[in-house]
């Protein structure tokens, strides 16, 4: 298979999925060999706890078309994908979880939707049911939506999601864009406007619960704000500015009341509470400030956001080593 033009690469990042990695595959073939083409599956371990990597091994060993690839630390999602978008060979890419919440059988309509329109350079598939999400998870997805829409400057209905097809020419721009901190969804706005949503259908985790808590969901958002966004810095420039037209303001009332009323002592409680909030903004501020330097300087030391501990599979015909 080494020297035959794969048409697809279908990209699974892994994490505590070992008990649906079997079935996920099985239809990934099943729909593939339907479709027809040339295609490779690339399995990305992201330091699994369970026995995800050894899952791999055996299917790999059995079939040829699936690769993997175990990685050395736990890196997320973002820098799983990046690793095996690097070692795919295909024309046409596609990503997805595995989960089984999108069924491998729509990965057919991605691939004629893009195929369909020259004019697209990456086709991400919307659940059409979404309700099957817990509240807090379609208000998280919502807002995240809004966020990237106000940093990226993107369609308000364009929805960003993990499952989705590119071609070969954006995977490779997006493999370009080195950063310690990788979100392929916002990366993808930045390198082209053509991209397009699909309605797909949308199941429940086949298996387990997912590694999405509430606390992690707000900690990515973050982590995305401040990978591709000065935003933070505007508002509290923002803030500031605010803080000096209420502090003028302030000292122009005690001003006249010292002038008309003389030295008094009330006011004492307004100052406490002005302190405190300074105080609180203040340190606020240098937390903000404090994380930007920090990604600045491992962006400049090059930290790689991902580092490969061993392959797997006669489809990877070379090694890339950290990304």
């Amino acid at each position: 298979m080494t020297n035959v033009r794969v048409g697809y690469s279908i990209v699974i990042p892994v994490y505590r999925s070992a008990a649906m990695l079997e079935e996920l595959c099985s239809r990934i073939v099943t729909v593939m060999e339907k479709h027809g083409g040339v295609f490779e599956i690339i399995l990305v371990d992201d330091c699994s706890p369970d026995q995800s990597w050894q899952k791999i091994l055996e299917m790999s060993a059995r079939d040829d078309r699936i690769s993997g690839i175990q990685l050395m630390r736990n890196c997320g999602q973002g820098g799983a994908t990046l690793c095996g978008l690097s070692a795919a060979r295909g024309t046409l890419l596609v990503t997805i979880d595995d989960d089984l919440q999108n069924p491998p059988e729509e990965i057919p309509k991605l691939i004629m939707a893009l195929e369909a329109n020259p004019d697209w350079d990456v086709v991400m598939g919307v659940p059409q049911n979404s309700y099957r999400q817990p509240l807090w998870r379609r208000l998280g997805s919502h807002a995240l939506n809004r966020i990237n829409s106000l940093i990226f400057a993107k369609d308000h209905a364009l929805r960003l999601t993990s499952f989705r097809i590119m071609r070969r020419n954006v995977a490779d721009q997006l493999l370009a864009s080195k950063t310690p901190f990788p979100a392929p969804g916002p990366m993808l706005c930045a390198i082209t406007p053509r991209i397009r949503n699909v309605g797909v259908d949308h199941h429940q985790r086949a298996a387990g619960s997912s590694g999405y808590t509430v606390f992690k969901l707000l900690t990515l958002t973050l982590s995305r704000v401040l990978s591709f966004s000065s935003l933070p810095l505007r508002l509290l420039a923002i803030l500031g500015t605010v803080g000096i037209v209420v502090s003028v303001i302030l000292a122009a009332y005690y001003l006249v009341r010292y002038l008309l009323l003389g030295s008094t002592v009330p006011g004492f409680t307004t100052l406490a509470l002005m302190l405190t909030a300074v105080s609180g903004f203040t340190f606020f501020a240098f937390g903000i400030i404090g994380e930007y330097l920090l990604r600045i300087l491992q962006s400049v030391e090059g930290a790689p956001s991902y580092i490969v501990r061993q392959r797997i599979g006669r489809g990877h015909v070379d090694d890339h080593g950290a990304g």
